[in-house]
């Protein structure tokens, strides 16, 4: 969306801002949507125990994913919820509705495609009666993994099956599907619910790399840092073409206005205001709901005195010289043109 040109009245050193092109993909419009998004998170917290499920899929699966995005994420989205709740009704493991807030990511951390949905589910859930309803071992046990994962399986294949058979789903459907379990984790979330929050916040707005972690770009390849989760999250780099960087980066991008956050239960938005009340009264806990902070509030608590009118070479105060216009879109093509 163009940028701006910077002079220090101090020491004449010269800044380029690029404006925000408020793209969902772009990793430099992200974060500061991600601290409003916190701070309005931060008016839903419970004083109760979060767990961190994650559901994926197997490898055979994303040739079908990449042929049918929206249904699939779509697909996987729904399944993942349901076999939540489906284990949240049985009164030996629950009797209650959960809540959930779920975040599609596409990626591993060498940008392959690999897609997965994370969910921070509260420890319990909410009764017919509008009393709150702890997990297992005073919110200490969600769901055993096993058995979400053969539930979470069967049930995916299943509606798969079903839509094939629609017309929804382009591509052959693999045999055998669930003859090897499927990666199903779920675990506590450490720390205060501000945390979890905190926590969460690293998944919903992120894409696929940040700029931090790309090293070095030359006319033919491109090298990046990522971490290898199997060992300790030992840092490692790797160096690919631009080629296949773009290819891996365009993976990524979801379909239009499809999306990527959903809250589920009693966190979505047509139950949560009377559900989330509920909950707290039969907690005993009132909270005061916090005035919402503004765009430019959040940007001076998220780096203090840092003002962006600011040189960073000598703290200077800054001016104006000169602003880019964003260059004009491509002229569309009309579709009835031969």
């Amino acid at each position: 969306m163009g940028g701006s040109a910077l002079a220090c009245r101090k020491c004449g050193a010269v800044h380029y801002v690029l404006h925000s092109c408020r793209n969902r993909h772009c990793p430099r419009c992200q974060g500061i949507d991600r601290e409003l998004w916190i701070e309005d998170r931060k008016q839903e917290l419970l004083p109760v125990k979060y767990f961190h499920v994650v559901f994926t899929v197997p490898h055979q699966l994303l040739e079908l994913f990449r042929y049918n995005r929206k249904v699939m994420y779509n697909l996987l989205f729904e399944q993942s919820w349901q076999t939540l709740c489906l284990f949240a009704k049985d009164p030996k493991l629950l009797g209650a509705q959960l809540g959930a807030i779920g975040v599609l990511h596409t990626w591993d951390q060498q940008l392959r495609f690999h897609p997965h949905v994370h969910l921070i589910v509260p420890a319990g859930g909410i009764t017919h009666d509008g009393r709150w309803k702890n997990s297992k071992s005073d919110g200490d046990f969600l769901f055993d993994v096993k058995n979400l994962s053969q539930k979470f399986s069967a049930r995916f294949v299943e509606k798969l099956r079903k839509l094939k058979k629609q017309g929804h789903i382009r591509k052959f459907v693999p045999r055998d599907l669930i003859k090897e379990p499927w990666v199903v984790y779920a675990k506590q979330a450490f720390g205060s619910p501000e945390n979890v929050v905190e926590y969460l916040g690293r998944y919903t707005h992120r894409v696929a790399i940040s700029n931090a972690r790309i090293l070095k770009v030359t006319d033919t390849h491109v090298a990046f840092q990522w971490y290898d989760r199997k060992n300790g999250y030992l840092p490692k780099q790797a160096t690919i073409t631009g080629v296949q960087f773009l290819k891996r980066f365009i993976e990524h991008i979801v379909p239009e206005n499809f999306r990527r956050i959903r809250y589920q239960g009693f966190l979505s938005n047509r139950n949560k205001t009377n559900k989330l009340k509920q909950i707290r009264e039969s907690l005993e806990c009132m909270i005061e709901a916090l005035p919402k902070l503004s765009r430019a509030e959040v940007l001076a608590m998220k780096f203090g005195d840092r003002s962006l009118l600011m040189c960073k070479e000598c703290g200077g105060h800054l001016h104006l010289l000169e602003s880019y216009p964003s260059p004009r879109a491509p002229p569309q093509l009309n579709s009835q043109a031969s």
